[in-house]
């Protein structure tokens, strides 16, 4: 199976590209921490002022990011969300928040509220429940949760009116491979 994805430029302009021949543009200080996943998406949630920043202004971003393993045909868009915060005191990139294995979909949205706190949302399945669009071929899940987070200088905080438990999950056959592999190395 093959991912494309819908892609549209700042003109407009909208096509299809393949998944796995698209690379999401992210500062090297936090493309380093994929970990070997592919980084989906990295949306800017503020700026912090760094008077020791090597940006022109000194101003430094901060982000969220989605990623997922290097593998075509998975039944959800993410399976990992991570936010980078600026260290004021270290002058570097750090993880604030990850949460993973999840079975997250696209769109993340960010937004700021009256110019306080960035927010960020996206979606989760809720059951196991599959519409395709007939249209584009798109599996979705049939029923979705908003999870919403807020960050808070370098704090992320769950917020929103949905506040139950986030389901949380490896790849069938995943989770069986890394306990296989684990008492293999404790035998040698």
């Amino acid at each position: 199976m093959e991912d494309w994805w819908l892609v549209r430029d700042g003109q407009g302009h909208a096509g299809w590209m393949l998944a796995g021949r698209l690379d999401v543009d992210v500062p090297d200080e936090i493309g380093v921490y994929a970990e070997g996943q592919r980084i989906v998406g990295a949306y800017l949630l503020n700026r912090v002022y760094d008077s020791e920043a090597t940006t022109a202004d000194h101003m430094v971003a901060q982000y969220v990011t989605v990623l997922s393993p290097v593998k075509a045909g998975l039944p959800f868009d993410f399976d990992q969300v991570r936010v980078f915060t600026w260290s004021l005191k270290r002058h570097r990139y750090e993880t604030a928040f990850r949460l993973h294995p999840i079975q997250g979909y696209l769109p993340v949205r960010v937004t700021n509220p009256s110019g306080g706190a960035p927010v960020f949302n996206f979606q989760l399945a809720n059951g196991g429940n599959v519409t395709t669009d007939p249209a584009t071929g798109i599996s979705r899940p049939a029923s979705q949760r908003t999870i919403t987070y807020m960050l808070i200088d370098t704090q992320v905080k769950r917020t929103g009116a949905d506040q139950g438990p986030i389901p949380v999950g490896h790849l069938e056959g995943a989770k069986e491979k890394a306990t296989k592999a684990a008492k293999k190395e404790r035998k040698k």
